[in-house]
């Protein structure tokens, strides 16, 4: 069911709606309550949008426009991204120096068609004062360095994705407990990208882990 489809609002909630509904568009579906709050949303505001159906909350922090349930490695990781953005936005997010979230490990492996997914979606963040943190989206890997927009990361329709090289460099540093056989899955990576065409650097990074 889609909000075109459910009762009409009053004048000042379809106001409202409108005014989150490019964000809701932009991340795939979801917005988080600090992004509403910033747009002039208040809480009553966001209960009642609830109450009519337009938004259905998806997981702490994050709403959801309804609609038939998806799931999926794609699904999971746009969540996670959104919800560890807080209060900012995807302009905001994909203009800074340098991202502040990133899907790696083998999420971002799955998404590449290199291996299957394991547990939470991961993301790769600058380390600050912990190494590995665990929310009910994601699980969280600190890096010594920041990454790179130009060689680190790989977008897919608007979501920041580690490269393969990137990804494996994830695992090996700070996620190898996330696989029961590291070196088996590594194998199975390098088999899984026999035939593209950044072969090289992924069999470089696994040389590297190992």
């Amino acid at each position: 069911m889609t909000p075109a489809s459910l009762p009409r609002l009053s004048p000042l909630l379809t106001r409202q709606w409108l005014t989150i509904d490019g964000v809701v568009t932009q991340q795939w579906g979801f917005i988080t309550t600090g992004q509403c709050l910033r747009l002039g949303l208040t809480r009553s505001h966001l209960k009642r949008l609830r109450q009519a159906g337009y938004l259905e909350g998806v997981a702490h922090g994050v709403m959801r426009r309804p609609r038939r349930i998806r799931s999926g490695d794609l699904h999971a990781a746009r969540l996670a991204w959104v919800a560890a953005g807080g209060d900012l936005f995807p302009a905001e997010r994909l203009s800074t120096e340098w991202p502040d979230y990133v899907v790696t490990a083998t999420t971002a492996l799955a998404l590449h068609g290199l291996a299957e997914a394991v547990s939470l979606p991961q993301l790769a963040v600058i380390k600050t004062n912990f190494t590995r943190e665990r929310w009910s989206t994601a699980e969280v890997l600190g890096l010594e360095r920041p990454l790179s927009w130009a060689t680190d990361v790989t977008m897919r329709r608007g979501l920041p994705v580690a490269t393969p090289a990137s990804a494996i460099n994830a695992l090996s540093t700070v996620g190898r407990d996330l696989v029961d056989d590291f070196a088996t899955y590594l194998d199975g990576v390098a088999a899984a990208a026999d035939a593209r065409r950044d072969r090289e650097s992924i069999l470089t990074a696994i040389a590297s882990a190992t």
